[in-house]
């Protein structure tokens, strides 16, 4: 029976007795699942319904610095640890103030309610005389063996990860910054330097405002695969995104020797999206176009309606190789080299996580090549996405 006690601000401070853990040890440690946690590669731990560890992995037994896992039963994860705040709270792990704000602590309690869950947790430990700082991914998940409740309790240290973050950040806001700095300044230069520096004045700018919408498309990358970007859906006409991308990119270098047309059939159909992403699904998609067409040759634009949908369609008379085709939104996958390829995955990265539509394309050598984008017209109206049809 778990031994009493008031001594907690948060979770209960009540534990199993020695004798109660070393029994549950030996349960545990005969059957299959010791094996099973030992053949993960993250950090994992059983604990009983008093939060206490009665069996630990290879790679908890080395996070924790012992030889023998034994030398870690009865403890609480917080104390195993060396978390900070454990030591300070009367009650051990879970039962001071800043318990009430420990991911970890939180995943527990989850867990012996019988909910699976993942949880963040940041935590600062003892080590060496030192304080260290981790970011955790933990989670936990309830059991039950021999009549007896347990609790999966597994960690993944995703510090790394997190200190990488926050300096992409401080780099992407750095040198937007400074680039943007540069673009304003060059701007004012190329109407107020003489007459024959005013053509290289303005390739500069030019170049500039490349670069700012490199930097800004990464940003926006990263920040879509993370689950950090925001969007901002508001009134737009498709005729109208259209007409803007014909512009932005007929004197592009890529347009070079090359036209861009929109069909006269375009309807002008009224919807709701978030312009900066469906600005840079469209640029990626008629990139794409141009890299594939020869010089002389045209890249359409057009776009229809489909009941609640709009279709967006770029078109160019290249074929993709039936290899290529068949990857051809995977991540970094690309025929052009290495470090690209980002292109298209973004296309349908951005299109079908947050913009609510569909992204595919077709390849023909009887049509040539048309990559779609299918939009719901009010992606907040709740409507799902619809399969696209593979009618060109």
């Amino acid at each position: 029976m778990p031994q009493a006690s008031d001594q907690t601000c948060f979770a209960p401070a009540a534990r199993a007795p020695q004798d109660d853990v070393e029994r549950q040890f030996a349960i545990l440690s005969c059957h299959e699942l010791p094996a099973v946690l030992n053949a993960i590669p993250v950090i994992a731990m059983v604990l009983n319904d008093c939060r206490q560890v009665v069996f630990g992995n290879r790679k908890f037994a080395d996070a924790i610095g012992v030889d023998d896992i034994r030398e870690a039963l009865g403890k609480r994860p917080g104390e195993a640890f060396r978390c900070v705040h454990a030591a300070k709270a009367p009650g051990g792990c879970g039962t001071g103030e800043f318990c009430a704000h420990c991911g970890a602590v939180r995943s527990i309690l989850f867990g012996l309610a019988g909910r699976q869950n993942i949880q963040e947790c940041n935590i600062n430990r003892e080590d060496g005389g030192k304080v260290e700082a981790l970011d955790l991914l933990v989670s936990s998940s309830p059991f039950s063996l021999d009549n007896e409740r347990f609790l999966i309790f597994s960690i993944t240290d995703v510090s790394h990860e997190k200190r990488r973050r926050a300096l992409e950040r401080i780099f992407f806001h750095d040198m937007l910054n400074t680039v943007g700095g540069l673009q304003g300044l060059m701007e004012f230069l190329a109407e107020e330097v003489q007459e024959d520096l005013r053509p290289d004045a303005r390739f500069i700018h030019s170049a500039m405002a490349r670069l700012t919408d490199e930097i800004t498309s990464q940003k926006q990358l990263l920040a879509a695969e993370t689950n950090e970007l925001e969007t901002h859906f508001v009134p737009l006409a498709s005729s109208d995104v259209l007409e803007l991308t014909e512009v932005t990119f007929q004197n592009s270098e890529q347009a070079r020797d090359k036209r861009i047309v929109v069909r006269n059939d375009c309807r002008h159909v009224p919807f709701r999206s978030d312009p900066a992403l469906l600005r840079r699904v469209l640029g990626n998609m008629v990139k794409n176009a141009l890299e594939a067409t020869e010089p002389g040759g045209t890249v359409t634009l057009f776009c229809d309606r489909d009941g609640d949908f709009l279709r967006f369609c770029v078109h160019n008379d290249g074929v993709i190789p039936k290899r290529v085709r068949m990857r051809i939104f995977n991540r970094s996958f690309s025929t052009k080299g290495a470090g690209r390829g980002l292109g298209t995955y973004s296309i349908k990265l951005l299109t079908e996580r947050y913009l609510g539509g569909t992204a595919d394309f077709l390849s023909t050598p009887e049509t040539g090549t048309v990559f779609r984008v299918r939009l719901p017209l009010d992606p907040e109206a709740g409507a799902a996405p619809a399969v696209a049809s593979p009618e060109a």
